[in-house]
């Protein structure tokens, strides 16, 4: 934390000092990207990013990676793209040059007044769920303080899925509702690609095991103790083992990306960790499965919008929920099956796979509740701007 608090403030006096620079000027047509911490390539500003680096030629990307592994990576995949990083003077430099900033967490670099003569959009990193920055409880006067200073009072946007998370996102974030709008999320422009299982998943792990369904459990992160995987008492390894094979089915497991893989999969070649290694971002792969498993994770709302089965684990709801806080009713937003034995567990996601689907209606009434936006939106979002670089109100 120390550390973490250490890199804020030099990189906030990098950049008012390199703010005030006579030589530094603002191009439109340089736009910045960055997502958490600076160090990853993922969720939505990765997804604009390629839009972008493919498709606007006009436009100069610029992608913060702070990194050095990634970064050289990023490099050879994005020719024409500048990677850069912030903990240099250059890359703050070339940040402050920018026009026009992306972000999915945080900012590219930290600093007061950024607005001035810039575009700065957040897009966050999913449908909010939970409570999230300024609705979280228990904020002391110095966080909404620093929230608003950094934050708040930079942005010029911050883009959601649905007019009814408008008071949600204006909340969370300390902003007015002018300044929400609903563009949809870049990242789920992968969903909306027809892929097969067997190609996209055949290419991660290599020889696979003949299949005919392949399945998602992607639990989220606890904070203080680590996931329970199959949280059922009646849980049996070789059980599942032989349900999968006699199903035909592969399972591929995700935990959250602050999880460590303490707990072990039973023996089975139809039975994968999928972690970072990988797939860095879990949208490079979502499209392809059959059925998601998830418990509080709002990536089932983007897995809505492939009108597919899903199954929720909320093993500890109430001890979640009472620490967390959400911004819905849990019940009402999850449509699908809560197996609470490893035999309805099973059995359940045999008639959700075979097409004995009871939650077909209510999933498609979440899915109209929270996501207004059906098609790519990339496009639509980099046209939005542009407008508004030109003056016409959007």
């Amino acid at each position: 934390m120390k550390r973490k608090v250490k890199d804020l403030l030099k990189n906030y006096i990098a950049v008012q000092w390199l703010k005030r620079s006579p030589v530094l000027g603002i191009w439109q047509n340089q736009w910045a990207f960055s997502s958490m911490e600076n160090c990853r390539f993922d969720s939505n500003s990765r997804y604009l990013f390629q839009y972008v680096h493919d498709h606007m030629p006009e436009i100069v990307p610029v992608y913060v990676m702070n990194d050095p592994v990634k970064r050289k990576r990023l490099m050879k995949e994005y020719p024409r793209a500048r990677i850069v990083d912030t903990n240099t003077r250059e890359g703050i430099s070339t940040v402050l040059e920018s026009g026009v900033w992306f972000t999915s967490a945080g900012m590219p670099v930290y600093g007061t007044g950024l607005l001035k003569g810039r575009v700065i959009v957040n897009l966050w990193h999913g449908v909010p769920l939970k409570k999230i920055v300024l609705a979280e409880k228990n904020h002391h006067f110095w966080y909404r303080l620093y929230i608003s200073l950094l934050f708040s009072k930079n942005y010029t946007w911050v883009v959601t899925t649905s007019r009814r998370m408008v008071p949600i996102m204006q909340k969370s974030f300390g902003i007015g509702k002018n300044q929400v709008k609903v563009w949809g999320q870049p990242r789920n422009d992968r969903l909306f690609a027809c892929r097969e299982a067997k190609e996209v998943l055949g290419g991660i792990y290599g020889d696979l095991p003949e299949f005919t369904r392949a399945v998602l459990y992607a639990p989220t992160h606890r904070d203080g103790s680590p996931v329970k995987l199959f949280p059922f008492q009646d849980f049996q390894p070789e059980e599942l083992a032989q349900f999968l094979e006699r199903e035909k089915l592969l399972l591929c497991v995700r935990t959250h990306m602050y999880e460590t893989q303490q707990a072990k999969l039973p023996q089975s070649p139809r039975l994968r960790w999928l972690g970072e290694e990988l797939a860095e971002d879990v949208m490079e792969v979502l499209d392809v499965f059959d059925l998601l498993i998830t418990d509080y994770s709002s990536i089932y709302i983007d897995f809505l919008l492939t009108g597919r089965p899903l199954m929720f684990l909320p093993y500890d709801q109430e001890e979640y929920l009472a620490l967390r806080g959400f911004n819905f009713p849990y019940e009402k937003i999850t449509p699908g099956p809560r197996p609470g034995t490893f035999a309805q567990f099973c059995a359940q996601m045999k008639e959700l796979l075979g097409g004995d689907d009871r939650y077909g209606e209510k999933r498609r009434k979440t899915d109209k509740f929270f996501n207004e936006v059906h098609e790519p939106c990339c496009e639509l979002i980099c046209a939005r701007v542009q407008e508004y670089l030109k003056g016409t109100d959007v």
